[in-house]
């Protein structure tokens, strides 16, 4: 049941999650900047009062510090955090909405099923936001969100079943179903079977392989391919601090943390598998396959648009976080949130090539503006694809390998008439 004051209590929050926000987008940033009201002072300050610590208003305190920071440094996270505290409120009254009408079509609806489904896409949109922003600024998505946002999202699905989507049409039939990976079919027969445990397994590992940073080309052979990827990944190059200091040959720390994740989560799997609830493991392979789809989708159109086009198609944070928008969603929503994306950044990608003679176009953005959209607008979107699925589900993988196939000769062809006619 909706509630004023509880709406209220959400956006205040809301604004608190905004602050967290602008900290992400300025120091995951590959060139950080200390711009925060909780930052150290610049040099040329003596002090800050405490109203600039507040939410929202805190910035507009801080318009004197123009020398410092730039001009209008404080105009766009003044509005983000106001943006965030009005969001947190609409997405309540939307999730409340939603638990309203599950509750009169259904009896065994959870006392808690508001904050089931509203705090997994709060969480999910906290981070979207951070990698927008970053992603506007610099054209790269830090792996600190999407690697953070992919394990959450898994242990989300697992410990809140009730986070995943609704199966609207059965909801309509007086049964309140959550989606998992063969809806809206009945769910594997072979789904508690071992060869479920090891696929999930499988899987996993191959998205920490596929996010950790590597080197990979096949100009030497694929032989001596695989072995350079391999190399880079446990031993790769760095820039040494001095001519006279040894190179360091040692991993990332983000490819150590992904390594010692995986284990960690294949350990994870097996205890949701062996001893969780029927509910718990449909729900977290869901949210594998889900991250899975993501991730082959954009790598896909990733390696068949540089193939044809001869030039980076998309940058591989899109990639990973479509894998975190698929874990948090599932696999689903993930292809609609694809596929609508272009749509959803059209208009700003028309005008940014307008105003700023820009032929790149950072992409994360509208991925993440079209998972939000989908979410808000599922019983809609599901309407629209429950027939097509109900009947032709096992023909999905078939159809988007046609379409990527499809995509990469029309790229091929335009790069050919650019290069021949156009030239």
């Amino acid at each position: 049941m909706f509630s004023w004051s509880t709406c209220l209590i959400v956006m205040i929050f809301g604004s608190v999650v905004g602050m967290f926000v602008n900290w992400g987008i300025y120091n995951l940033a590959w060139n950080k900047r200390r711009i925060s009201p909780w930052g150290p002072l610049p040099e040329e300050l003596s002090h800050r009062s405490w109203g600039t610590r507040l939410p929202i208003v805190g910035w507009l305190r801080m318009k004197h510090e123009t020398r410092q920071h730039g001009y209008l440094f404080w105009v766009r996270p003044f509005w983000i955090e106001l943006g965030m505290a009005l969001f947190f409120g609409y997405t309540y009254s939307h999730f409340a909405n939603v638990t309203y009408l599950a509750r009169e079509a259904a009896t065994d609806v959870s006392p808690f099923l508001l904050w089931t489904q509203a705090i997994p896409f709060l969480c999910m949109t906290t981070l979207l936001c951070i990698a927008t922003f970053v992603d506007f600024d610099e054209r790269m998505i830090p792996d600190e969100v999407t690697v953070f946002g992919t394990l959450l999202a898994l242990v989300l699905a697992a410990f809140i079943p009730e986070s995943r989507l609704f199966d609207t049409a059965a909801l309509l039939n007086g049964e309140l179903v959550y989606l998992h990976a063969y809806s809206p079919k009945e769910w594997f027969e072979w789904g508690r079977e071992t060869r479920a445990l090891l696929y999930s397994m499988g899987l996993l590992g191959f998205w920490g392989i596929a996010s950790m940073p590597k080197l990979c080309t096949l100009r030497y052979g694929l032989k001596r391919g695989v072995q350079l990827m391999f190399a880079s990944v446990i031993r790769p190059r760095r820039n040494s601090l001095s001519p006279n200091e040894k190179r360091k040959r040692k991993p990332f720390t983000v490819t150590t943390v992904i390594a010692v994740s995986c284990m960690l989560g294949w350990v994870f799997l097996y205890s949701i598998w062996a001893w969780g609830e029927a509910t718990q493991w449909e729900s977290l392979f869901s949210s594998v396959l889900g991250m899975t789809g993501g991730l082959v989708l954009v790598w896909g159109v990733r390696i068949i648009g540089s193939v044809a086009a001869q030039q980076e198609a998309m940058g591989f944070g899109d990639v990973t976080l479509m894998a975190m928008i698929g874990a948090f969603l599932g696999w689903q929503a993930v292809i609609i949130t694809f596929f609508i994306a272009p749509f959803a950044g059209l208009i700003i990608g028309i005008i940014q090539a307008i105003a700023r003679k820009e032929n790149e176009l950072a992409f994360g953005p509208y991925l993440s503006l079209g998972a939000i959209i989908i979410v808000l607008f599922w019983e809609n979107v599901w309407e629209r694809i429950y027939g097509v699925l109900d009947k032709q589900i096992d023909a999905v993988p078939f159809v988007l390998l046609l379409l990527l196939s499809a995509m990469g000769g029309m790229l091929f062809v335009w790069r050919i008439i650019k290069e021949k006619i156009l030239a």
